[in-house]
């Protein structure tokens, strides 16, 4: 079974809910966002290549 993550809409829904967020979770939820957003980058990099 395969799943398809697209990084960047994971990324933005990741800031959505930090931005409702407070405290740990805000962070925690940021730190995921950035991660995510790595992620799409990178897969942005490979697909030109």
């Amino acid at each position: 079974m395969c799943i398809e993550y697209d990084p960047q809409r994971e990324a933005e829904a990741a800031m959505k809910q930090a931005a409702e967020s407070e405290g740990a979770a805000r962070q925690r939820l940021i730190q995921l966002a950035l991660v995510w957003h790595r992620l799409a980058r990178e897969r942005r990099g490979q697909e030109t290549d």
